[in-house]
């Protein structure tokens, strides 16, 4: 074709070279031909060459970059000669790149220079490919990545760079850090004077002389400054892109894990235990990238062969390799997606696979698919995924309830709640009162709260996990239907009966109260009561029976079984009176403070309070107890300030009611001259507290039913309102 003064770019696929001197076609990779002038021409008429081929339009070739054994200018090959340039292979065109620097050969300081003479290297000998690797990979290479020349992108060029700047800055510090500091130590002097007194200030007083030679210096060792250093570097890489941040990361573990100290036992502690948190604290971000990006199994295959690689310390608690599964794992895809439930499978042959990750992998996990907003594939997760035994994972996993909430599989939260953990007991177990209060607002509104992101801790190189359940952000559940309220009360009692914490707690009790005889609860949270008829006396008295009944089953089997016929004819009556004696066992079975906000939850249903005093009756040590309790917070001057200041008429005229049944019932004895009946009557004043009023005027009105203690009692509460 050239006889035809057609300027042409031939590319060869051909990878053989004959060694010759002389560019051929099938040696070079790039052939560029051009016209003698080295001036554009441009062909616009069609030229047929055969029945299969016309050219119908040509331009100029224009040289492109190219190394040097590849232009075409002769070159002279030799497996390793570096004496000086062989022939004219010093020789080179504007187009022509250095091999080995990977820059234009004009710009190679080592181009003909003997010894190196980088002007005769190619890619077909052994030991010129071997220099150009070490080159492009730089530091990586001393720190033995085992990276490829092909894989250094600008990433990894960064990473190079930065962790060539801090191993000369690192090794520094390091250096004077060994050097150590002078610290005057005068306790091993023989002399007389220092003998007896320690204080250097008051032997110099002295004016000893000749002792300082007994006088030794010893040295101490401060690693402040180098950690201080690896901490800055630490910050630097979370700014960097994620493949040159977890290289940084990795590279910096070599450079300071084998640090140690000479000198006391002291000090080489200290060191060991800082190194051990640094250690951490960058495997820690490391592991959170590797979930969170999708890096490619050969990178991640290179990282995870430089890490088995690390002079770890003896007592290091790191696993022995990176423990990252790809996210397209087997195990791990199909635990997600819910194919497998337990979080083992067999592979080759009798051998199981356990999906076992280190808790800051989980932890990433966990952060990563909460940012996606997979609520059902992460409560899969949490439910089969092993680590070593750690409050942290526990806490992680009790959470999986809530995951459930998030995606309004309210039954199958309620099931994880109950239900006892490989190794520990049912989440439910563990609830806080605060935790209990969120989850029964959560069944009964159809809302959940927002799940605030992880953060990480720069202090201690760990998340910071905030309790999504105390949450002030509550935001309505897709698709959600709320529990029916015997649900959310059956769920309730079974909380009550295996959590000591939740059940001591009085405003534990107050809440349910109020759930139980609520209408509906605002999106904001508040409870909006509702008032109830009283049913009739048979009811009440055959549903108490009942309620008895179900809670002794409750408390033998922890479960709990309701009757079909239990809410015939006042079902609304009969939650709130299953609650009610599960508050007068709990009463029964300690003492429970403060009471008068207990009290005051019944403020819709006055019968209900009623139906409570007279559970109360068979214990009047109990019921003296709430009276003494009851009086006292009533006379708490502060806690009137907070509470009763803002008191309805309702609340004042309730607290005199149920005072006023202690009054009504013949069974009660009271004494105005013992407590607490003296103290109410020492304290009385109707101006300061309404309910007083309240108690003296349905005294009065009740005065026929009233014994000859309890009249005189009342005698003195009208004179001391006389007086007010």
């Amino acid at each position: 074709m050239t006889q035809h003064n057609i300027p042409l770019i031939v590319l060869s696929d051909e990878d053989d070279d004959e060694g010759d001197s002389l560019m051929t076609l099938n040696d070079s990779s790039v052939l560029i031909v051009e016209n003698e002038r080295n001036e554009p021409v441009i062909s616009k008429h069609i030229e047929e060459l055969d029945e299969d081929l016309a050219i119908t339009y040509s331009q100029t070739a224009i040289v492109l970059p190219h190394a040097r054994y590849d232009c075409t200018l002769a070159f002279c090959r030799a497996e390793q000669d570096v004496s000086g340039p062989l022939h004219n292979n010093a020789k080179h065109c504007d187009q022509c790149f250095c091999y080995i620097c990977d820059k234009l050969a004009s710009t190679c300081e080592f181009w003909t220079i003997p010894g190196i003479c980088h002007c005769n290297s190619h890619k077909r000998s052994v030991y010129w490919k071997a220099l150009r690797d070490k080159s492009l990979l730089g530091y990586l290479h001393e720190l033995n990545f085992t990276f490829e020349p092909l894989d250094m992108d600008s990433d990894l060029r960064r990473a190079e760079a930065s962790l060539h700047k801090f191993a000369g800055s690192l090794a520094m510090k390091y250096a004077t850090f060994l050097l150590g500091f002078e610290n005057s130590n005068l306790s091993g002097c023989r002399c007389i004077c220092h003998h007896n007194n320690n204080d250097t200030t008051q032997s110099q007083a002295f004016g000893c002389k000749g002792c300082h030679k007994h006088h030794f210096k010893i040295l101490e060792y401060d690693y402040t400054a180098v950690s201080q250093h690896i901490k800055m570097f630490f910050n630097e890489t979370k700014k960097e892109n994620p493949k040159a941040s977890v290289v940084m990361l990795l590279g910096a573990i070599k450079l300071f894990v084998t640090h140690t100290v000479p000198g006391n036992i002291h000090a080489a502690t200290t060191v060991s235990e800082t190194v051990s948190m640094l250690l951490w604290r960058f495997m820690t971000y490391v592991w959170t990238l590797l979930v969170d990006f999708d890096f490619s199994s050969t990178f991640i295959k290179q990282l995870e062969f430089f890490f088995v690689r690390l002079p770890l310390p003896s007592n290091s608690r790191l696993p022995k390799s990176l423990s990252v599964l790809p996210w397209d794992d087997p195990l791990l895809s199909s635990v997600i997606k819910g194919q497998n439930i337990t979080g083992e499978r067999q592979v080759k042959g009798r051998k199981t696979q356990v999906l076992y990750e280190p808790l800051s992998v989980i932890q990433a996990r966990v952060c990563k698919l909460q940012q996606q907003n997979k609520y059902r594939e992460l409560a899969r997760y949490l439910k089969v995924v092993r680590s070593t035994n750690n409050p942290t994972l526990l806490g992680m996993k009790d959470l999986v309830p809530l995951y459930m909430c998030k995606v309004a599989e309210f039954g199958g939260a309620v099931h994880a709640m109950l239900s006892p953990m490989r190794g520990a007991s049912c989440p439910a177990s563990r609830l806080t009162p605060p935790q209990f209060r969120a989850y029964l607002r959560i069944f009964t509104s159809g809302q959940v709260p927002e799940i605030a992101q992880q953060e990480f801790d720069p202090e201690n190189g760990h998340m910071i996990i905030p309790d999504p359940l105390l949450s002030t952000k509550w935001t309505p559940i897709e698709g959600s239907n709320p529990f029916k309220m015997m649900e959310v009360l059956k769920f309730a009692l079974r909380v009550l009966d295996c959590n000591g914490a939740v059940f001591a707690n009085s405003e534990t009790w107050v809440y349910l109260l109020s759930v139980v005889s609520s209408s509906f609860i605002t999106p904001d949270g508040l409870v909006v009561g509702a008032f109830y008829a009283e049913p009739d006396v048979t009811f009440q008295v055959v549903t108490k029976d009942s309620a008895n009944a179900i809670l002794k089953e409750l408390t033998r089997t922890s479960r709990i079984q309701i009757p079909k016929t239990f809410e015939n004819g006042y079902p609304d009556q009969a939650r709130l009176l299953l609650a009610t004696q599960a508050l007068v066992l709990r009463i029964f079975h300690s003492q429970l403070s403060p009471i008068l906000d207990v009290i005051i939850s019944f403020r819709f249903n006055h019968w209900a309070l009623r139906w409570f005093f007279n559970s109360l009756l068979g214990r009047p040590d109990v019921l003296h107890y709430i009276l003494c309790c009851l009086l006292q917070e009533l006379s708490h001057e502060e806690q009137y300030q907070l509470i009763q200041g803002t008191w309805s008429e309702t609340e004042h005229s309730l607290v005199a009611s149920f005072l006023c049944l202690y009054f009504l019932e013949n069974s009660v004895i009271l004494d105005s001259h013992t407590y607490p009946i003296n103290s109410l009557l020492a304290t009385w004043n109707e101006l300061y507290y309404p309910w007083q009023l309240s108690l003296r005027l349905q005294l009065e009105n009740n005065v026929a039913r009233l014994t000859t203690e309890k009249r005189k009692i009342l005698q003195k509460i009208q004179r001391h309102g006389e007086l007010a």
